[in-house]
């Protein structure tokens, strides 16, 4: 961010990786500064830094030694080694919506405000061994709720944030966890041949609040709510 909006290098990263940063000439610095569109956010969750100064004393650093800092991920509750992330499978039952009301606000603060996308938000859950399909999600619609008041939040408070877009619209393979996690408003059979679509909860849930222009955010019970195994359906 700093040298698309100041056109140089933090001060922090100079100091910290010195000579083997390479440097930006006065052409260089007036390519790059003022040439975003918008900042794009994929937001799942937060993470809590602190300085680790030692590391700057080793003679071979990666790039994680250069940031000389430790971390944990939040909502993950990981126990991090060489900060490295190991997610915790059920991550469903958390959300840190703070922590983009804090990103969008330092983007306001320490860099002009400048347009903002978030290109990415929602809650996964691990599938049914048994192959069962989920179709009450009511974690699911409570995480979106909460981080769109939070969205709604920083706008009011002058954030530019244009756009936002949850991930995702049905289960999918995922880069990060393959099919151990499923983020859907709409569920996937992927046992069967044509790859059946079926709405959950959340689905019902925010396209009510799309269509009601923004009026109450709080999901309402569901009256009636499907479980289907391969082969059954009943109702609960």
């Amino acid at each position: 961010m700093h040298p698309l909006v100041y056109g140089d290098y933090p001060p922090v990263m100079k100091r910290n990786v010195g000579a083997r940063l390479p440097s930006l000439t006065a052409r260089d610095s007036a390519m790059v500064r003022g040439s975003l569109d918008f900042v794009g956010i994929n937001q799942y969750g937060a993470i809590l830094v602190e300085a680790d100064l030692g590391q700057l004393d080793r003679d071979l650093r990666d790039y994680y030694g250069d940031m000389a800092t430790n971390f944990v991920t939040v909502p993950f509750e990981s126990t991090v080694t060489r900060n490295q992330q190991v997610p915790r499978l059920g991550l469903r039952n958390h959300e840190a919506p703070w922590a983009l009301s804090k990103l969008l606000e330092h983007l306001q603060t320490h860099y002009g405000n400048p347009p903002v996308m978030i290109h990415e938000n929602g809650a996964g859950h691990e599938p049914d061994p048994s192959g069962g399909f989920l179709y009450d999600d009511e974690f699911r619609a409570h995480f979106l709720r909460v981080y769109v008041e939070a969205a709604l939040a920083s706008v009011r408070n002058g954030s530019d944030l244009r756009g936002y877009f949850v991930w995702s619209f049905m289960d999918v393979f995922e880069f990060l966890f393959s099919y151990r996690f499923r983020f859907g408003l709409y569920g996937v059979d992927f046992a069967a041949d044509n790859r059946t679509r079926y709405a959950r909860r959340s689905a019902r849930w925010y396209a009510g609040f799309l269509r009601g222009g923004g009026g109450d955010l709080t999901p309402a019970a569901a009256a009636s709510v499907s479980t289907r195994t391969h082969g059954s359906t009943y109702s609960e």
